[in-house]
């Protein structure tokens, strides 16, 4: 897989195929019915996202597959949002380790430098708000830490 340095818009596309934009919706308007327990490290963060719903709990799994398929891809989300910008730009430089749990997904993101950290932990700080906060949180725009 080719990683680019920015991620780009999908081509011709306007945002999430709509398989993707239904299961971040699910999400959202299930937020109450999500816990996210985040520990920040030196190095980025683990988060175990998960929910006693059992359809909340596929919808976490997919939506995560599915982000992780994009952003691999270089593909951007988000991109009106400047956290989520950043995030995407660094993408590359952060190793990312997600495991299914019967109730939703474990994960571990590093940054390779100090900077790339510093973005994957706010970027998980953005996710664990929209998680708490459901829709009220989604149409805002969060702040980088590097630009």
């Amino acid at each position: 897989m080719a990683f680019s340095s920015s991620c780009a818009q999908q081509v011709g596309g306007r945002g999430l195929p709509p398989e993707a934009r239904e299961q971040i919706h699910a999400l959202f308007d299930s937020h109450a019915k999500i816990r996210r327990d985040l520990k920040l490290t030196a190095d980025g963060y683990t988060a175990l996202t998960e929910s006693d719903d059992p359809k909340v709990a596929a919808a976490l799994k997919k939506h995560v597959g599915q982000m992780r398929a994009r952003l691999g891809e270089g593909l951007s989300v988000r991109r009106w949002d400047p956290a989520f910008a950043e995030y995407c730009d660094h993408y590359a430089e952060m190793d990312h380790e997600f495991t299914a749990t019967d109730k939703g997904v474990r994960m571990t993101v590093k940054g390779r430098t100090a900077n790339a950290a510093k973005i994957a932990q706010n970027h998980a700080k953005v996710v664990s708000a929209f998680a708490a906060h459901g829709w009220s949180e989604h149409d805002k725009k969060h702040s980088t830490v590097a630009r």
